[in-house]
């Protein structure tokens, strides 16, 4: 069991730290790909531009710039789970 504690932690360390640095704009890419609405279902965005009804996944053009640094905030978060996991893996390996 330590040993999956510890193969988790790090990989949540890992990847919670490449986006609290935004190493090579990962933090960007990341929030690129999930949070636009362009890379959602085109067909409802397309529904309501028809109908000229403002779609609330639009305004992410408008708070956009923010998201990468949410993002970050969120690596950070993960970062600091990854590295109770860690320890928590480390520890039976010391004690024992």
């Amino acid at each position: 069991m330590p040993l999956t504690s510890l193969l988790l932690g790090a990989a949540l360390f890992l990847a919670g730290l490449t986006l609290a640095t935004d190493y090579r704009g990962a933090a960007g890419t990341l929030a690129k790909t999930f949070l636009d609405p362009n890379q959602g279902d085109r067909a409802i965005l397309r529904h309501y531009a028809r109908r000229r009804i403002d779609h609330p996944e639009l305004h992410y053009f408008n708070e956009g710039p923010r998201h990468p640094r949410a993002v970050r905030i969120g690596g950070g978060f993960v970062s600091a789970v990854g590295l109770v996991f860690l320890v928590g893996g480390a520890l039976p390996l010391v004690r024992g």
